[in-house]
Order: structure tokens, then C-alpha cells, then sequence
């Protein structure tokens, strides 16, 4: 049957509404500033937080205007799921039974301190289709990553977000502690972290994340893009979330092709003066012990097992008193749980020049050191390094 002309406008002005309405669906959601908003009272009002507007809208201050035109929500398909905080609750209990972190937590509700109080309601996590997400790396690319602002450092970052330097260092395979503004850091691990032993392994292979690039990539693993190219092949530099790149490991082939080798450096000595272990690098229940325990007496001295650079004196949840030291391709070690760091950042260093002295600072009970010995940032066991049999 033949539709006449009313019934063809009709159809295809309820087509236009419908397809209206999905465009609706799939597009931002725009608020134009009014007179006495805020960045903190526009965030209250659409269930958000000061962070999330300032990232999505690429925002360098608070500062905002009237008429400006700010979106509210990406449409990411997530939706937040709230919890009102009841007597008795505090944030560790609350991130426990919602299978998330602290730290996720006071990111998630721009929360100063872990301090809340009766009826404050706070995201807890994020829903789709109705499914909780518990996994908070796949929530949206503000929770996966942190953009380097103008005077941060790594360890102004790592306390930002309540986790230890070393653990921001191994997530980005750093190989120095220079970072600049711009650049995105991992918050969480990789896929391929502590799948593959960085020191003896020719290639390993990068699944292409969310928000990363070519350039991302290439300095995470302190390649050229060139390289990531010609490995895979590739013509230009696109690439989509999921892909598996071949990353070579260029420290192996430098050493296969006699350019640079770790035998040029002078051989590591030992970090205490009596070796009695208290606990081996590896595997402690379902945690991982990324180093080894040595024991010692209160005061005992703690001597660089190579000659380098302090690039980090202070105190590190969980390790204490530690000193970082920087040397020569790409290795870093680390010397945690000390009673007194004796050196300062930017000091160099010898071999054997007494850097500490033993403590129990940090989750510790007992003194002795805690030493880590990390190639591109990523923990090696220490046995590899030192004259230990």
C-alpha cells in the first residue's frame, strides 16, 4: 500500500526524532557556565569531581567563565555507582568491599584526606549495561593514567596517588627520573609487567592500551618510534586499543652486538658487610617480595653496590628511609627500611661509599635492609647482580 504525502512527512519526521534521540545518546553532555558557578559546584550538580572536569576539558586552572561552554560527562558508556557512608565505615573498609583501592577512592571523589563523615555520598565504582566494574583499569583513561603537570616530580605524583615510587617507576619501565610536563605515567601495571625478565629476553610483546600512542609507548619502553615501526612492520603510526606490538629489548641486542655491555661496568659489591638473608626475592604467598632481606644491627653501615647518582632520599610508604640510586644502562637499586640516609639527591656516589645505615623504618618489625636491584624499573632478583652464591 502506498503511503500518501502526509503519512511520508509524518514517517519521516518520527524517523528524525528517533534518530535525534540516539544522537543524543552518544554525545557529550555540554553546561554553559552561569553566573556564581564553580568548577566545584558544577561538579556537585552532575555527580562528578573538580579533577574529571578540568581532564575532559583540558582545563590548566579552576578558572572558568560565564557562558563558557565546559562538558559535563563523556560518554564513555560508564555510569558511577554511589554509596552513602554510614556509622562505623571509613575508606579501607568501603574500597575492600567494593573491590577497589583507597587511593582509587579519594581520585574517584576529589577527596583531600581519607577523612568522611555519616550520610556523604562518594562513587564507589562504575557500572555499564547494569554490570559492575570492579576492575578499575578499564573505567576510563582518568583512572589509568597521570598527566605531568608543570613542577611535579615522580615522587610529588606517587603520593598524589597513595602508592610507592618504585611500584610508579616498574609501571612505566622508567630508566631516569626525568619526566615533563604532558606526559602520561601508568597508575596501574601492564599487561606484560613481571610476565617477562627485562635483563635476558630479546623482545616483548606490548598490548596497545587505552589513550596510548606511538610516542607513549616508544618512551615507556626507551625506544624510537622508528623502531616500534620497523619491528611491526608498520607504515604509519596508527594504532587501536588491544594490538600486540613487538617491543626489542635494546640493552640485549646492544650487548649481542658488542656496543654496550652490563660487563663494562665495574662488578657490584655487597650492600651489608655480613650476608645472613632474611627473605629471598620472589614469591611470598600472593604477594611478591621484589627484593631480598639482609639482616643487620641497628646503626650497621649500607654501602652502594655500584658507583652512581641519588636520585631519590626520603621516606616511601611502606619501605621507609630509602635511597634510590640511578646507574649506568638503565639499572636502579634500591635500599629501604634505613635508620638514617646519609646521602642527598643529586649526589654522586661511589662503589662501596657508606649511603645509610640500617633501621626498621617502614612496615618492619626487625632491623635489617631491604635491597631491589631493577632494570628499566622493573625488579630483578638481587642474586643476579651481586657476588652471592
Amino acid at each position: 500500500m502506498l503511503f500518501n504525502k502526509e503519512s511520508r512527512l509524518y514517517l519521516k519526521y518520527c524517523f528524525f526524532l528517533l534518530f535525534s534521540y540516539f544522537l543524543s545518546l552518544l554525545a557529550d553532555e555540554i553546561y554553559t557556565v552561569q553566573r556564581g558557578d564553580n568548577l566545584s559546584k558544577i561538579a556537585q550538580k552532575f555527580n562528578t569531581n573538580i579533577n574529571n572536569l578540568k581532564e575532559i576539558n583540558n582545563l590548566s586552572s579552576d578558572k572558568i567563565k560565564i557562558g563558557q561552554k565546559i562538558i559535563v560527562k563523556k560518554n564513555t558508556g560508564y555510569e558511577p555507582l554511589f554509596y552513602t557512608i554510614k556509622a562505623g565505615d571509613n575508606l579501607t573498609g568501603i574500597a575492600r568491599k567494593n573491590n577497589t583501592t583507597t587511593s582509587q577512592l579519594i581520585n574517584w571523589n576529589d577527596l583531600k584526606t581519607s577523612n568522611i563523615k555519616i550520610n556523604q555520598t562518594i562513587i564507589v565504582g562504575y557500572q555499564k549495561n547494569n554490570s559492575i566494574i570492579h576492575d578499575v583499569q578499564i573505567v576510563n583513561e582518568r583512572e589509568n593514567f597521570h598527566i605531568v603537570k608543570q613542577g611535579e616530580t615522580l615522587s610529588s605524583i606517587s603520593r598524589k596517588h597513595d602508592m610507592a615510587l618504585v611500584d610508579l617507576i616498574e609501571y612505566n619501565q622508567l630508566t631516569n627520573f626525568l619526566i615533563k610536563p604532558g606526559q602520561k605515567l601508568l597508575l596501574f601495571p601492564s599487561q606484560f609487567i613481571g610476565k617477562t625478565n627485562v635483563s635476558n629476553q630479546q623482545s616483548i610483546q606490548h598490548t596497545v592500551l587505552r589513550g596510548e600512542n606511538l610516542y607513549r609507548i616508544a618512551l615507556q619502553h626507551g625506544v624510537s618510534i622508528d623502531d616500534i615501526r620497523k619491528w611491526n612492520n608498520m607504515k604509519g603510526s596508527n594504532i587501536r586499543v588491544g594490538q600486540v606490538l613487538e617491543i626489542r629489548n635494546v640493552s640485549v641486542i646492544h650487548s649481542q652486538n658488542s656496543a654496550i655491555t652490563f660487563s663494562k661496568m665495574p662488578t657490584a659489591v655487597l650492600p651489608v658487610g655480613n650476608i645472613k638473608v632474611l627473605s629471598e626475592f620472589g614469591m611470598r604467598g600472593k604477594n611478591m617480595h621484589k627484593g631480598i632481606d639482609f639482616s643487620g644491627n641497628q646503626g650497621d653501615p649500607v654501602y652502594a653496590v655500584l658507583p652512581g647518582i641519588v636520585v631519590y632520599s626520603g621516606v616511601q610508604r611502606g619501605y621507609g628511609n630509602v635511597i634510590i640510586l640511578e646507574h649506568h644502562n638503565s639499572i636502579m637499586t634500591v635500599y629501604g627500611h634505613n635508620e638514617v640516609n646519609w646521602v642527598k639527591v643529586g649526589e654522586a656516589v661511589t662503589q662501596r661509599q657508606i649511603i645509610a645505615s640500617i633501621g626498621n623504618t617502614g612496615n618492619t618489625t626487625i632491623y635489617h635492609l631491604h635491597f631491589e636491584y631493577r632494570v628499566k624499573g622493573i625488579a630483578q632478583n638481587p642474586r643476579d647482580l651481586l657476588p652471592m652464591r
